[in-house]
Order: structure tokens, then C-alpha cells, then sequence
């Protein structure tokens, strides 16, 4: 494994609150390396997915495809970040959304199965398991309560607030998908904001 990779994996890990070099080593032993290029697709809606997913670098979108064949954007995941686990992101092994790099990106993925069996044998791991479970619990329902009371101005001051500089990151069109709005009428936001 690379030397400059085997790094940032385990600055991850510990901002995911892996301390101990024994957990880090049990992790690194299990970790599959993936590098993925801009609008490349990490995993697709409806396609068996059987891993944990850990964003090393970059950024991700999820989004779902309507009957209309329609992208709608339904969250991000940036820098050091835990992707929605797998049980909460599947049925019946199959994906609940896709996942897309919207810049050049570093994953590493872990089996379900050899990840469960890191939460069973390790307390880091058990522990870290219920502090993902709770903080993604959180954030749906966070971000479900935030959509569907707000406004479109509401929701692009939410957005700036959780993802500082995202907007200079990724296409616009991504960002009015996961506000709810059309790209002129984001535009149009951008424009208000910046008369201000």
C-alpha cells in the first residue's frame, strides 16, 4: 500500500475515532483501495452492494434517478467521511441511491461481513458502529426537517452552513438538484446573496 495513501487512511480513521495502532492495522488489513475519477459512478441505485464505504479525498453525490430518468441530488459526502452504512442504504443487498465522485476520489471499502466482524471482536469498532448509526440518524433527520420547512433561501444558507466553499467545488446544476430548484432560479439565489 502506498506510503502517502496509508496516511490519509489513517488520519481517517482517527477523525472516525479509531485511536488505538492495533485498530488502525485491523482496518488497513481489511481495506480495499479504490481511486474513482470525476462523474465516475461508485455504486448504482438498485445494484447489489455488499461494503462499507469510507471517503478518504474528494467529493461524492448521491442521488436517485425518477421514472422521468430525471438525477435528483439528495446529499453529499466530503473530506474524511463515512458513507451511509450499508444496512441503511440497502434492501435486500441492493442500493436505495447511486453514488457519484464529482472530483477525482480515494474510498476504501471494507465487506459488510469483515467489517460486522470487527464490530463483534473490537470495541473501537462497536463503538465507532453506534456513533455513525446515531449521527446519521441525526442528520436525516436534520436535513428532512430543515427541507421540508424551509424555503429555497433557507435551504441554500443550510447548504452553505454544512458545506462551506461546496459551490465553487461541483456544477451548480447539482447543487439547485439537491435544493429543490431549477438552475436559473439558484442563479437567481446565488445573485440575491451576493447583492447583500
Amino acid at each position: 500500500m502506498d506510503k502517502e495513501i496509508t496516511n490519509k487512511i489513517i488520519r481517517a480513521l482517527t477523525t472516525f475515532g479509531f485511536q488505538s495502532t492495533q485498530t488502525q492495522n485491523l482496518f488497513l488489513d481489511c481495506c480495499i483501495i479504490k481511486r474513482f475519477d470525476k462523474n465516475e459512478i461508485v455504486f448504482s441505485e438498485g445494484k447489489k452492494n455488499s461494503n462499507e464505504l469510507f471517503l478518504i479525498e474528494g467529493i461524492l453525490q448521491r442521488y436517485n434517478v425518477t421514472e422521468d430518468g430525471e438525477s435528483v441530488t439528495t446529499g453529499f459526502y466530503l473530506g474524511y467521511s463515512v458513507i451511509t452504512p450499508n444496512f441503511a442504504r440497502t434492501i435486500k443487498n441492493k442500493s436505495l441511491f447511486s453514488l457519484q465522485a464529482l472530483t477525482e476520489t480515494i474510498i476504501v471499502e471494507i465487506p459488510v461481513v469483515d467489517f460486522n466482524n470487527l464490530r463483534f471482536t473490537n470495541k473501537e469498532f462497536q463503538l465507532f458502529g453506534q456513533r455513525v448509526l446515531e449521527e446519521e440518524l441525526s442528520k436525516s433527520v436534520l436535513t428532512e426537517t430543515a427541507f421540508r420547512s424551509s424555503n429555497a433561501k433557507e435551504r441554500l444558507t443550510l447548504l452553505r452552513k454544512a458545506y462551506p466553499n461546496l459551490e465553487n467545488l461541483i456544477p451548480h446544476n447539482i447543487i439547485a438538484s439537491y435544493l429543490g430548484i431549477t438552475n436559473v432560479s439558484f442563479s437567481r439565489l446565488r445573485s440575491e446573496f451576493g447583492r447583500k
